[in-house]
């Protein structure tokens, strides 16, 4: 009996996601706990811009949209007893709790758009929740990242979706780090090792 044939999946037959890295008050409002320490103001201004043109581009391709958040509750107990890191430092800001854990205006998720909201911690958009399991379950191969804080969550979600083998982009001028010197150094020593590098209008183009 023969058996169908299968041709590989080519670059435009796979299915490609844009994942958006707390885009919370906590990072992008004036009032957010997190958002004085962008140092380099205009590198993070043009960040919200050009983050807002790919989420309608995306939209207009009827691409996948996954909005990841960090939801906390007061006691920060989900996160244990810290002695390092992020987990003392999110709780000596008092970041993610309340109105800061809501999505800052213009980027909030529409219908059809998955949402993770159950991270305690972890700063790869990975850890302990399902962005995994879904983009395997959705057949997604290629994904694009961007969000806050280039050097923190976007660089471990690129680490992490590298070794769990996706096809992993970063929209670089539509995320920030905390000084052009994070950028640059990012841009030049971490990335060419996980991913690739996309500008806002790189994607538009696409």
């Amino acid at each position: 009996m023969n058996t169908p044939s299968t041709s590989p999946q080519t670059t435009e037959s796979r299915k490609s996601a844009l994942i958006l890295i707390e885009y919370q008050n906590d990072w992008v409002a004036s009032t957010g706990s997190i958002n004085p320490q962008f140092q380099d103001r205009k590198q993070f201004d043009d960040s919200v811009v050009n983050s807002g043109k790919v989420l309608a581009e995306a939209r207009r391709r009827s691409m996948e949209v996954i909005h990841v958040a960090m939801v906390l509750e007061p006691s920060y107990k989900a996160m244990g007893q810290g002695r390092y890191g992020l987990r003392t430092m999110i709780p000596a800001y008092k970041s993610f709790l309340g109105e800061q854990t809501e999505f800052f205006p213009g980027f909030e998720p529409v219908a059809g758009e998955h949402v993770i909201t159950e991270r305690t911690g972890g700063s790869s958009a990975f850890a302990a929740t399902t962005l995994d399991s879904y983009l395997r379950n959705n057949k997604i191969e290629d994904i694009y990242l961007m969000g806050y804080a280039l050097r923190q969550c976007v660089e471990s979600t690129l680490r992490n979706a590298h070794d769990l083998g996706y096809h992993t982009n970063v929209i670089y001028d539509a995320s920030a780090a905390f000084t052009q010197e994070q950028q640059a150094s990012f841009l030049a020593d971490i990335l060419p090792f996980y991913g690739n590098a996309v500008s806002t209008q790189e994607f538009l183009k696409s």
